[in-house]
């Protein structure tokens, strides 16, 4: 998989889904009783984040309860609290699992309503769905970093346009809309500009024994990912753990010498959380610390070993910002023998 290629493709997805998606997806949200509450989310495998995703954006754009769970065990257990008319959205990749088309079986038999996002309009789910979502990656065959890009950014989307129709209150949905109708240009710049920046984050962890993912809020989802895409070149022992879990757990980390990278931004709700680790976790020095943040998050850039800076955005755009960046990083995993770098506290960029 040239996962370079597939990064260079998201910006003309991300205009199609701006243009084209948000509009399908005010009249899908218009066809739904959005009085029935909460929502349930599904995804397996590579598409559990986005699903994660997209609790996150319901949950902070709407104020609407979400339920997150894997196909298996929303068909053992959850599917039993389904009221009827109750909304079940699934993410899934090219191929749906016996189990995905189980849970959507499952939702359709409690009398819920139930939506596919997908790429592959030909899939056994999307035939089981009352709505399939095209989440333009353009890629039905696949499952690389475009189309996991577009999975995440049609979790956000389709928050955004139910925030518009439904008319959430205190939340400003045009704004988040004008930033992500910019977002391509910045995902332009991370790709064009700051590619060493990437080369260099790479090499860095891939000298340790051990990578630990952390990000809360929006910045779970993308920890997860990336630590699950960091893992493939075989390169890194990756783990992408929540942060508040992290917190409780970190001084179980067993290996001298691993590393933290901190996903989050200055305007993370969480931050204030991501701070008090950093701190803590710059006490134990036999561990490296990396961040991905935003220029005005200086408590955590200054406790990093090394700090990749991208431009300031919302919590949403920053996330799907870094989810790109990270992707370009799993790029260069792998390429060369990793040599351990110098310990240094300056951002790269």
């Amino acid at each position: 998989m040239n996962i370079r290629k597939e990064l260079l493709d998201i910006p003309v997805a991300l205009r199609q889904m701006c243009e084209e998606g948000l509009p399908l997806y005010d009249a899908l949200i218009r066809r739904v009783n959005w009085g029935e509450r909460p929502v349930f989310m599904l995804g397996d495998g590579p598409s559990y984040p986005a699903a994660l995703s997209g609790a996150w954006a319901f949950e902070s754009l709407l104020g609407m309860p979400v339920v997150v769970e894997r196909p298996g065990v929303f068909s053992a257990y959850t599917s039993r609290t389904l009221a009827p008319r109750s909304l079940v959205i699934v993410a899934t990749g090219p191929d749906d699992s016996a189990e995905t088309l189980e849970a959507a079986r499952k939702a359709r038999a409690h009398g819920a309503i139930v939506w596919a996002i997908t790429a592959n309009a030909s899939i056994e789910l999307a035939a089981l769905a009352d709505a399939v979502l095209t989440d333009f990656s353009g890629d039905p065959a696949g499952d690389g970093s475009r189309s996991v890009f577009c999975r995440h950014a049609a979790m956000l989307f389709l928050a955004v346009a139910a925030a518009r129709v439904l008319k959430a209150p205190g939340k400003s949905p045009g704004a988040l809309e004008e930033e992500l109708s910019k977002l391509a240009r910045h995902i332009d710049w991370v790709l064009n500009q700051i590619p060493d920046a990437a080369g260099a984050l790479a090499k860095e962890i891939g000298a340790l024994p051990g990578l630990y993912v952390t990000g809360g809020g929006a910045f779970y989802p993308v920890a997860l990912q990336a630590a699950a895409r960091l893992r493939q070149p075989g390169a890194f022992h990756t783990v992408g753990l929540e942060l508040l879990d992290f917190q409780q757990s970190f001084r179980r980390i067993p290996e001298a010498g691993s590393g933290i990278l901190y996903l989050s931004s200055s305007r993370c709700g969480l931050k204030a959380q991501v701070h008090q680790s950093a701190r803590e976790m710059r006490l134990e020095e036999h561990h490296k610390i990396f961040a991905v943040t935003d220029g005005n998050d200086r408590q955590l850039s200054e406790r990093a070993d090394m700090a990749v800076l991208l431009p300031i955005l919302t919590e949403a755009g920053a996330a799907l910002l870094t989810l790109v960046f990270l992707e370009l990083a799993a790029s260069y995993a792998g390429r060369e023998p990793s040599r351990p770098g110098a310990r240094r506290r300056a951002p790269t960029s």
